[in-house]
């Protein structure tokens, strides 16, 4: 039954990813999209996309790195690239199955508890979160959204405040809190759980210098994914204000770490085509062949396949590097334990 509901777990996000593009495909017809994609400067697009993947790919691998060495795990920058290349493989269709491949690949490559490597990855993700609600936020200032009825301005400062304010409270937490939580309540109770569970032990030894580093390293990655999208609509002769871009791309972002779709696969596609499309202008628009929404959709479809295809072809030749074992669940944690830990905000990070 256990395994069951792990499937259907799984499966459900694909479902509702498929539903999200049937529906893009019916508003915007493939062959609009295939007549879109003919206008791509293809030498161009490739190059920023190699650039774009490999800068974020070593990003990431380096400050893993700083944060593991914060906390006293010693790791090569080339045993991270390493190992973060193989689990693009699994990450492409699974999210939290890679990061726990990646937290058995470090205890068997440099001794790291599996579930201090998780703590770590979470510690990341945590720090993640909070740059792109800010960025979202900030981009939120810059103009008024209303779509459907609802005031998205007024929504995302409502998430940001709530967001800044239970990151405080969860700081102050692991400051303020007794190392021991005595005493009986349902209260005392989840507080004792949440204080003893393994993974959350990097936030008891983290202060505010160590989010504040870690936020610095994570920056250069989260400036290139706002703008991007800049560079990547001018490969198809497509402009837009670059206020427009600061403006929108991170609320686009913040959608696509919703744990609703494989990341963000569906959300992100239309979120862009949703926000973006009425500042982006082409002569291509002005013939009436091809409209900015049904352009805009080919360019996220584009840009969001050829980073999957980078991402396999880059674990399939790592692979070949380092034994498969490395990567397997240990007997100390099932996999399914370690999936389950493992955190599940997604995004194309």
């Amino acid at each position: 039954m256990k395994k069951i509901y792990h499937n259907i777990k799984h499966l459900v996000p694909w479902m509702i990813a498929a539903a999200i593009f049937f529906y893009l495909f019916w508003q915007y017809p493939p062959k609009k999209v295939w007549e879109s994609l003919a206008y791509v400067n293809i030498p161009a697009f490739l190059s920023f996309s190699l650039i774009y993947f490999f800068l974020l790919y070593f990003l990431d691998a380096w400050s893993i790195k700083d944060l593991m060495k914060r906390f006293g795990y010693a790791a090569t920058l080339g045993g991270l690239l390493l190992g973060r290349g193989v689990t693009y493989l699994v990450m492409i269709v699974n999210y939290p199955a890679s990061q726990a491949a990646f937290a058995y690949y470090l205890r068997r490559k440099y001794n790291t508890p599996i579930f201090r490597a998780l703590g770590i990855f979470l510690f990341i993700v945590f720090v993640d979160l909070l740059w792109i609600i800010t960025l979202a936020f900030i981009g939120s200032s810059l103009q008024d959204y209303n779509i459907g009825g609802i005031d998205l301005k007024r929504t995302i400062q409502i998430v940001a405040l709530i967001t800044y304010s239970g990151a405080a409270i969860w700081m102050m937490f692991w400051k303020m809190m007794p190392k021991k939580i005595d005493g009986h309540g349902f209260i005392r109770s989840v507080l004792r759980k949440i204080k003893e569970r393994d993974i959350f032990q990097i936030f008891s030894q983290a202060g505010i210098s160590d989010y504040v580093r870690i936020a610095i390293t994570r920056a250069p990655i989260h400036m290139a994914i706002i703008f991007y999208m800049y560079i990547v609509l001018q490969t198809f002769d497509v402009s837009c204000p670059i206020i427009r871009i600061l403006g929108n791309v991170p609320v686009v972002f913040m959608i696509g770490t919703l744990p609703i779709t494989p990341g963000g696969l569906g959300t992100t596609n239309a979120a862009m085509v949703e926000l973006l499309s009425p500042y982006i202008t082409s002569p291509l628009f002005e013939s009436g062949r091809i409209s900015p929404r049904e352009m805009l959709f080919a360019i996220t479809i584009l840009w969001m396949a050829t980073n999957y295809v980078i991402k396999a072809i880059v674990g399939t030749i790592l692979m070949k590097r380092v034994s498969k074992n490395l990567f397997k669940p240990t007997l100390e944690l099932p996999q399914e334990i370690a999936e389950k830990e493992a955190t599940h905000m997604h995004g194309n990070i």
